[in-house]
């Protein structure tokens, strides 16, 4: 192998190296997205949950006292 085809060779595959590291790099910007998408998602999804379970406490011990009450009106 001549010096000089061992310079185009490794050439070429320094080229194929960095092509790959773009399209790699690219990947992983669109997962990035992908997962602050889906991080915003569970975040107002945990919310909402906390919002339920918080009346949902609520109605439970409100609903028997009214509920006691009217009983003892009756």
């Amino acid at each position: 192998m001549r010096v000089e085809d061992y310079r185009n060779d490794t050439t070429a595959r320094l080229v194929k190296l960095d092509e790959r590291q773009i399209s790699i790099f690219k990947q992983l910007q669109r997962i990035d997205k992908h997962l602050e998408k889906l991080n915003n998602k569970v975040g107002s999804h945990d919310t909402d949950l906390t919002i339920v379970k918080t009346w949902g406490a609520v109605g439970v011990l409100v609903i028997p006292m009214i509920i006691s009450i009217i009983m003892r009106l009756i």
